[in-house]
């Protein structure tokens, strides 16, 4: 089908703009959401790392549960519709929460179902966003992908900065701005292009999609799994969202409270400096070409973030523990873009897309275990000592890895 199909032509005056500009809408909520949660949690609440970690699963379950059926329903449906759709969906939350919040009715339920359903929001935008750029962006589309990258980080500070002002506004009206944001993410999404799938008849198109995700997913872990480059890939991915994942979501918050006694914008500025270190990395990855040695600099750049890790538990002053932060964040970076290059470019073409979203559900599919067993540790351990436990997870399974695979000597395919 042609990217122009279903195109109106008042849209077409400048689409990628339009695009960014949605993108911002939904980053933007995605920022203020990770420091406001942890916030509402942890300082408004009091509440412990067990019930901090399973809320932080709450917010990650809908990803698990319907990332992949989301991408077929991108395929299925106008794009643009699923955009405007979820937008506005996406606003009630933060709303409800603002009202709920505004007549003294804050609870651990209500944050419960306010993460349930802001996951699920999100879970349905991304794959229509994603697939969407290859029809408002015709030349190239590097560049698009890049800048797009560059705006989710950018975005996500700006929301952190945003979320940082929680103890001198409250969270009613960071809630508003979230919902608001949504809405006007609606209102550039009717800016963009149609897409406009194949008519078929309901039952026909249910059949299609039921199948298509079943053997999109069996398919893609069988080339996945069969792959001695990138089987070793997924491990690690694993390993990543089921210790460092759970780590950043649920201890950190906990670190910033009861180690340092840190408020909502000590919450944002420890996720800022571990974002600005994630960008930092990007930009130089992009600056020198890569990196030749893909396994190799992925496993290493593992150890690097636990290296820092690890010093954390010594309780530094809190600027120290910034740093570190700050230095995690570019080995995340690093073995984040390593990782996707390896599958990009082993997995066979036909089966590219599908391997990508597998690798995506990886990660995402250990973050809610990750985030209860951080929690667990948190309480039995403490949050500084439950850090060297993660770092003891990832750097068995990177051993495991460097010892029993072939990943290490796999080299970038094209230069």
């Amino acid at each position: 089908m042609s990217s122009t199909a279903g195109r109106e032509p008042s849209h077409g005056s400048n689409p990628f703009g339009w695009y960014l500009a949605g993108a911002a809408c939904q980053f933007i909520p995605f920022g203020v959401h990770n420091v406001l949660f942890a916030w509402l949690l942890t300082v408004q609440l009091g509440e412990n790392g067990v019930r901090l970690g399973f809320a932080q699963m709450c917010a990650q379950l809908p990803g698990l549960f319907l990332m992949l059926f989301s991408g077929v329903l991108a395929d299925r449906m106008d794009r643009r519709r699923i955009l405007v759709m979820f937008h506005c969906l996406g606003a009630l939350p933060g709303m409800t929460l603002a009202l709920l919040v505004s007549q003294g009715y804050l609870s651990y339920g209500a944050l419960l179902v306010f993460a349930l359903a802001f996951g699920l929001c999100n879970t349905f935008l991304q794959p229509a966003r994603d697939s969407l750029l290859n029809q408002v962006v015709h030349s190239n589309l590097q560049r698009a992908v890049t800048l797009s990258m560059g705006l989710m980080f950018g975005c996500q500070i700006v929301g952190y900065g945003f979320a940082s002002q929680a103890d001198e506004f409250g969270a009613v009206p960071l809630l508003v701005l979230q919902g608001s944001l949504h809405l006007m993410g609606a209102m550039f999404a009717l800016k963009l292009p149609h897409f406009a799938p194949a008519r078929e008849s309901l039952d026909v198109a249910k059949e299609k999609a039921t199948k298509s995700a079943l053997s999109d997913i069996r398919d893609g872990l069988s080339v996945i799994l069969g792959s001695p480059r990138m089987a070793p890939v997924m491990l690690l991915m694993l390993a990543i969202g089921l210790f460092y994942s759970g780590a950043f979501f649920v201890l950190n918050p906990l670190v910033v409270r009861d180690i340092y006694g840190g408020d909502a914008s000590d919450i944002a500025l420890s996720y800022v400096c571990f974002m600005v270190g994630t960008i930092f990395t990007t930009i130089i990855l992009v600056a020198v070409g890569g990196i030749r040695r893909q396994g190799r600099g992925l496993m290493l750049a593992l150890l690097m973030g636990g290296a820092f890790l690890t010093l954390i538990a010594f309780e530094l002053p809190f600027w120290g523990y910034l740093i570190c932060l700050g230095f995690w964040g570019m080995g995340a970076g690093v073995s984040m873009s390593l990782g996707r290059g390896i599958i990009q470019e082993n997995a066979p073409e036909n089966y590219r897309a599908r391997a990508l979203s597998i690798f995506s559900l990886g990660n995402l599919g250990a973050m809610p275990i990750g985030s209860v067993l951080m929690g667990y540790l948190s309480m039995q351990l403490g949050p500084l000592n439950a850090y060297l436990v993660a770092v003891a997870g990832v750097y068995s399974v990177v051993a495991l890895v460097w010892l029993r695979t072939e990943l290490g000597h796999v080299n970038r395919l094209h230069d």
